[in-house]
């Protein structure tokens, strides 16, 4: 008996560290709001700040996707000597010295390079869209771990609650049967049940533990820090949700932005593939050059050199070439990402109806829930007094406990659910997350 009583205590200690009561190191613990934990998160991520640094690159690429129309520049320069003789008057020779300088310039232009201006255009518009994205798929993700924590806590709560109420039980029953009054089974039922429920409850606080550190690394803090959560399952739950912010045009939802923007490419990418089928290409270049001697000394003589070609492919007219099989292809491909965008129009409005009414289905389970909790607690409260006074068995009264606990759980798992649909439909919306209950 003196051994439960040490593991209780034990746990109920580490349950006050655990929740904020103590502080590391005399250091406060830093309060945390669901919006501070996506300020924080927003600007540690690494995965938001490699995503920012593809962007980067992304932009630096559209900004130079002109040079496929940059010249082709060189220069080059040498001297030239040599000297000979026998070996009686090679001493008194005269060197020949002479010198030499050109340069050379070279343009290409194709009709390709409208495409691929353009085509680094949508590369860095995808990129801001895949930023953006990224954003909000960590803020999604802090919000609902946020209040999972907040879950996981309310729950820890109802366990520790549950434990303690075992303990007084079996405390009650040991002076009852010190003083003949409770049969030995009845003792040995209470402390059995009191006992079962501390490793349940150690395992809890590991758990919460664990989930807390890997909420940590997703706000980009150091796993030492000390953080505590304000917050509340109870009002968000019960917030009327906004329907006009449904009335949203469907063209406008993130992953349909997203199909357009591929249609858009893949448009692109075909006009690429027929005009390097198709059409024709200019090269210019030219070049200059200069040439003297310095001993003996002779003038400088200058040449200069152009030329002007214009390439016309002819392979792409027959069809089976290379290029007109290629072109076929990205067609059949374009087509069916718009056969693809129509039916996720469909299925998008499908799901947003379906998720709104699932959501307006599981506010009102809640309601009954909490009737429940509330019936639960009144049972137990009476099926305590009626123990308490000799008339029910313990039995009973942990029935009505059982009962008590698991209406509440219902209730908090109902709440996060709603809490949980409701930030996954904000995201398909692509609307700031709390617009819908507002």
């Amino acid at each position: 008996m003196k051994k439960s009583f040490l593991v209780a205590g034990f746990v109920l200690f580490a349950s006050g560290i655990l929740f904020g009561q103590s502080v590391e190191n005399g250091s406060e613990p830093i309060v945390l709001t669901v919006d501070k934990a996506v300020e924080l998160a927003l600007q540690n991520n690494i995965t938001i700040k490699q995503s920012k640094m593809d962007l980067d690159m992304l932009e630096l690429r559209d900004s130079f996707s002109w040079n496929g129309i940059s010249p082709s520049l060189s220069l080059s320069g040498g001297v030239n000597g040599s000297k000979a003789g026998t070996f009686d008057t090679f001493a008194d020779s005269d060197p020949t010295v002479s010198w030499s300088a050109s340069g050379s310039v070279s343009l290409n232009f194709t009709p390709a390079l409208a495409t691929t201006i353009k085509s680094a255009r949508l590369d860095y518009e995808s990129g801001q869209m895949s930023y953006e994205n990224t954003r909000r798929s960590i803020e999604l993700s802090v919000r609902k771990t946020f209040y999972s924590l907040l879950y996981f806590n309310e729950n820890l709560e109802l366990q520790h609650r549950s434990l303690e109420t075992a303990r007084q039980t079996y405390e009650s029953n040991l002076s009852k049967f010190n003083q003949g009054r409770l049969s030995e089974m009845n003792l040995l039922t209470s402390q059995y049940n009191y006992e079962s429920k501390i490793p349940a409850v150690t395992n809890l606080h590991t758990t919460y533990e664990n989930n807390l550190d890997n909420f940590k690394i997703i706000l980009g803090l150091d796993l030492n820090d000390e953080i505590e959560l304000t917050g509340s399952l109870v009002e968000l739950a019960a917030a009327e949700l906004n329907n006009k912010l449904l009335d949203v045009n469907i063209e406008e939802l993130p992953s349909i932005k997203k199909l357009l923007k591929n249609i858009e490419s893949s448009e692109n990418s075909l006009m690429a593939t027929r005009f390097s089928a198709y059409g024709p290409s200019l090269s210019l270049s030219g070049s200059a050059g200069t040439n003297g001697g310095i001993k003996p000394s002779s003038d400088p003589r200058v040449s200069v050199s152009y030329s002007a070609t214009v390439r016309i492919p002819l392979d792409g007219y027959l069809p089976w070439s290379n290029g007109s099989v290629s072109v076929q292809a990205q067609k059949e491909s374009l087509e069916k990402l718009k056969q693809n965008l129509e039916q996720t129009k469909k299925t998008t409005e499908i799901s947003i109806r379906n998720s709104y009414n699932a959501i307006k289905q599981a506010k009102a389970q809640l309601a009954v829930y909490e009737k429940n909790m509330e019936l639960m607690q009144k049972t137990y409260d009476m099926t305590r007094a009626s123990y308490n006074a000799g008339s029910t068995d313990f039995l009973t009264l942990q029935k009505a406990e059982d009962n008590l606990y698991q209406a509440k759980y219902n209730v908090e798992n109902q709440r996060y659910s709603i809490i949980s649909a409701v930030l996954d439909l904000e995201n398909t919306l692509g609307i700031e997350f709390g617009s819908l209950g507002e």
